[in-house]
Formats: structure tokens, sequence, C-alpha cells
């Protein structure tokens, strides 16, 4: 059976952060009304790759509940710089010109040494979703094959975990292990893009949420001559709720906070584009 192509909702990386942000905007959004869940397609990347998962099996007033009241998944702190790394990705991309073989680079640096083990990493993918299963709606994840730079979409018809496609989306190089799939090593689509909104090119109407905006590799297309496209982004006032560490566990609260005012202040622009 065809599946529409309407509309697809595209949900960008920003680590824990980004993960309660995203959360809370969509909420925000559905306390005025506006179902951003109803799209045909969602797209995660990264920390929308985790999103995605969970919007699509638990109810998202639950989710948001847990959010600001911290009882969802334990979240680790991570002791790393972030800013020293992304330098570091920052300069490998710019100094490659060709897209694959600069996420192979990447790849190689993410494959040098697991700062913890693949098992307990996964751990904590699988206590943040509630359903192990791949929900009914259509759900795309962005992840890169390690060793040679390729950029996959992973979904229900990849044969796979939908835990291990959202480890693999989220496996930030360095920071998390690359994820293990019938043998090879995957690791987070946001090093191609923070949103990888082509994934959604042919559906009528797509709006992105890009949380934390990255340099894209030149292969990323751009499609919004094809597509009605609409971005939304942290707004100032988001920025100066969530602070600076995407990665602070201790900040999700206020992220998602934020980004449930921000659904709210913006949902008839976006009721008026989605509708």
């Amino acid at each position: 059976m065809s599946r529409s192509k309407n509309k697809a909702l595209v949900l960008g990386g920003g680590g824990v952060v980004g993960i309660a942000w995203e959360t809370g905007l969509l909420a925000g959004l559905a306390s005025k009304g506006v179902n951003l869940l109803d799209a045909d397609l969602i797209v995660g990347t990264s920390a929308g790759a985790a999103v995605a998962a969970q919007v699509t099996t638990t109810p998202l007033e639950k989710l948001y509940r847990d959010q600001i009241e911290g009882t969802g998944a334990p979240e680790p702190a991570i002791d790393i710089d972030m800013q020293s790394l992304l330098g570091q990705i920052a300069e490998l991309l710019a100094s490659t010109p060709d897209p694959v073989e600069a996420r192979r680079k990447i790849g190689a640096l993410a494959l040098e040494r697991d700062r913890v083990p693949e098992a307990e990493r996964r751990a904590i993918i699988e206590a943040r979703l509630a359903s192990h299963e791949w929900p009914e709606q259509l759900v795309q994840l962005a992840t890169i094959q390690a060793d040679t730079g390729e950029f996959k979409v992973l979904d229900k018809n990849s044969g796979i975990s939908i835990v291990d496609a959202v480890a693999a989306s989220c496996a930030i190089p360095v920071v998390w292990p690359p994820v293990t799939i019938d043998g090879k090593r995957y690791y987070d689509g946001g090093l191609r893009s923070s949103t990888n909104t082509d994934v959604a090119d042919g559906y009528a109407k797509v709006i992105a949420v890009e949380v934390m905006p990255l340099p894209e590799t030149s292969d990323v297309r751009d499609i919004s001559g094809n597509v009605e496209l609409h971005t939304i982004r942290i707004d100032e006032t988001s920025k100066e709720a969530i602070g600076e560490n995407f990665l602070d566990p201790d900040a999700r609260s206020a992220a998602a906070k934020a980004g449930y005012d921000q659904g709210a202040r913006i949902a008839d622009e976006i009721k008026a584009f989605w509708a």
C-alpha cells in the first residue's frame, strides 16, 4: 500500500538538552491545537532520533512531564570539552572537500577508542525508549557508517532494532561509542547535517526543527525549491533559558519549559503553515 507524502516532520540534533527542548516545543504546540505528530514521515537525527522514537510510541504529555520533573530515564553528565571536540571536527570537515571522505576521517576519530563500553551506552538508550518496537508511523533515522563515511537512513525495513538505530544516530564521535550493527559501526548522523532535511524530499510540506546548527557537508541537498519548507529554530528566549551546554542533563527541565513556551508562542504561525 502506498503511503501519503503530504507532510514530513524533521527533528534535528542537540544532545539531551535538545531532546528536552524538542519535546517541550511539540507539547507547547499541541497545547494550542497544533499536532505535528500527524506527519506522514518523521525524520530524526541524533537527539531528534530519540524524540522521533519516543513521540510515536509514548503520550507526549508524559514525555514532557518526565522532562520537567526529572522522572524520565537517567542521563549521565559528560566530562568532555565539547567546544574543543567540535572545533576538531569542524577542522576535519573544512580541510577535506570530499564529504564522504571527511565523514570517514571523523569515523576514524570515533573508532580510535570507546570512552564508555558500547553495551553501557546501549542500555541508556534502551531505558530512554518505552517501546523497543518500530512504530507503525514511518520514522527514518540518520546515521553514518564509520569506516566508509557513507550516510545511512534506517527505518523499520532495515531489519534492525529501533534501539540500535537510535543509539547509532545519537553516537556523537568521541563522546559515545559507534554502534555495531551487522558487524559494522555507525555514528551520529548530525555530522552530515544537524537536521538532514533532504531525507524528506518529495513531501509536500516539511517542518524542520533545528536545535543546534552545525556545518553541513556538501552532499546535503537544498530541497527548499521542491517542497514547502518551514524551519523552527531556538529563539533568543529559549537560548537564554537553556544555556550553552547541550549535554548537561541538569538543564533538561529549563529546556523543556522553554520549548513549551516557544511552541505556544508560535502556534498560530505553525498552524497556518501545517493546516
